[in-house]
């Protein structure tokens, strides 16, 4: 069995400009007592960014960047870059995130090795407009015959 402590709030928004409305939703990579928070970053009209801050143990902050570590740079990313996750496999670690171009939000993958310097390598997912999806999902057809029915 697992005990979970509630230790209360890491990290709080600041007056820095990407993160002057928000910060929420952390992916959390641990590396020894090291654990590395990408998070997102919100700013003003709800236009999100990657954060990134670094702590020792669960509650010092050791490090936080005053800028984005990933920023929307792409259309289907323009209005925001939301939810990481992170995982290491070998020696690259994996970020995916949600890119929100307005009016989709599809999941999308970046890679590093220092974690400090992302190649974003765009979308992951199939490309599916809501009303389609939502088409699918109630009449419980299958997409193809290799994804069975929800």
């Amino acid at each position: 069995m697992i005990a979970v402590k509630k230790e209360g709030v890491v990290l709080r928004k600041t007056h820095h400009a990407f993160e002057n409305e928000g910060v929420l939703n952390p992916a959390v990579f641990r590396e020894g007592d090291i654990i590395h928070l990408f998070y997102r970053a919100v700013h003003k009209g709800n236009y999100s960014s990657i954060g990134y801050c670094k702590l020792d143990g669960p509650l010092t902050v050791t490090q936080r960047w005053d800028k984005p570590i990933l920023s929307p740079g792409f259309k289907y990313e323009a209005h925001g870059m939301e939810d990481p996750r992170i995982v290491k496999i070998d020696d690259v670690y994996y970020l995916t995130y949600i890119a929100f171009d307005g009016h989709n939000a599809l999941g999308a993958l970046a890679t590093s090795t220092d974690l400090k310097h992302f190649k974003k390598h765009g979308i992951i997912v199939p490309r599916i407009k809501y009303d389609d999806f939502d088409l699918y999902t109630k009449n419980k057809s299958d997409l193809n015959e290799k994804i069975p029915a929800l």
